[in-house]
């Protein structure tokens, strides 16, 4: 399922959604905007088909069969994680937009409401002729009707932008949580391309520091995969407190970490390279289970610098054969790649 990316037309899509799940009592949750969503944007006609049947049978879409479609023709065909990202971006983009459009409506429409509730007042108060007072009432009436419709409308568009609100926050939060690493709290590998993009359109100068704990299957195996998890732990922190603004630390996975450089000349990357290399061979640990002292633990440093159009891919590869050179060549130490 494609959304779109631009934020006038992703807008214009939930605002007729909007307007549509209110009219057949459909409740606005984050599952009904996607459909609704999707329904306007055509993006899928097989689901508008479906969409169309439920209405006409049930008069609304039944919880029920909104999530089996939901699950049938959007989260089947979201198959890579780049595709839920920019899903999850457009629908950040496309509910801030709506957000702010109904509320300038409400504010438009509810002082439209009251100016037109004062001016029918004025006129029952003025003095009339009794069949022009008549067609005058019979207007009042039908106007006051519209504009308790109108009151009643409002009420259910500021309950439908409250669910936007948590829409958005919603997403928001999920999108950290999906670049983010939740044992380290640093920036996971699915992060790492986006943030190196930025770093190449703004900067030439890149580079890549991969780092990998020396021998740590063998320190599971000993001390165990909590312990292990504790050692992680503090290589995280240890890498949030040495590297400055323009490094981004990153858990690579398992053991292995990268630092994303920008601007920083090789010689202060290998200097802070070396910097978390000493103070992590340097820090004692010990079996918070059994109190028994733990051997400083050390790693090992591969660093590359970007060529020019360097894939990501070929500066972590070159980077990682100086980690193995590093390994190769008796571990705890920083190697530069040719």
């Amino acid at each position: 399922m494609k959304f779109s990316e631009d934020s006038n037309e992703a807008a214009k899509f939930l605002r007729l959604a909007v307007p549509k799940m209110v009219q057949h009592g459909i409740v606005p949750n984050p599952l009904n905007y996607t459909l609704w969503y999707s329904y306007f944007s055509n993006s899928s006609p097989s689901l508008n088909t479906a969409l169309d049947g439920a209405v006409k049978r049930y008069g609304t879409c039944p919880t029920d069969i909104g999530e089996a479609l939901f699950l049938e023709h959007i989260t089947e065909t979201d198959e890579t994680t780049q595709s839920t990202n920019k899903i999850q971006q457009a629908l950040v983009h496309l509910v801030t937009d709506l957000s702010s459009n109904i509320t300038e409506t409400v504010i438009q429409t509810n002082q439209f409401s009251n100016a037109l509730k004062e001016n029918l007042d004025d006129i029952k108060k003025s003095e009339l002729c009794d069949e022009l007072a008549k067609k005058i009432n019979d207007l009042s009436d039908n106007a006051y009707g519209m504009c308790n419709v109108n009151d009643a409308f409002q009420t259910q568009l500021e309950t439908a932008q409250s669910e936007i609100d948590t829409l958005k926050k919603e997403l928001e939060e999920s999108k950290i949580q999906a670049t983010t690493d939740s044992l380290t709290g640093l920036n996971n590998r699915r992060a790492l391309e986006s943030i190196y993009n930025e770093y190449s359109k703004s900067e030439s100068n890149v580079s890549i520091v991969m780092m990998d704990i020396d021998q740590f299957k063998l320190f599971n195996d000993t001390h165990g995969h909590v312990m292990g998890d504790q050692i992680l732990q503090f290589v995280g922190k240890l890498l949030k407190q040495e590297c400055p603004s323009n490094i981004t630390p990153v858990r690579f996975g398992g053991e292995e970490f990268a630092l994303l450089c920008s601007a920083v000349s090789l010689d202060n990357v290998a200097g802070i390279a070396e910097s978390i290399r000493q103070k992590l061979e340097k820090v004692s640990f010990s079996n918070r289970r059994t109190g028994s002292k733990i051997d400083p633990v050390t790693a090992s440093f591969g660093i590359a610098v970007k060529n020019t159009s360097e894939l990501l891919e070929q500066l972590v590869d070159r980077a990682d054969r100086a980690l193995y050179k590093a390994k190769n060549d008796g571990r705890n130490q920083v190697q530069i790649a040719e």
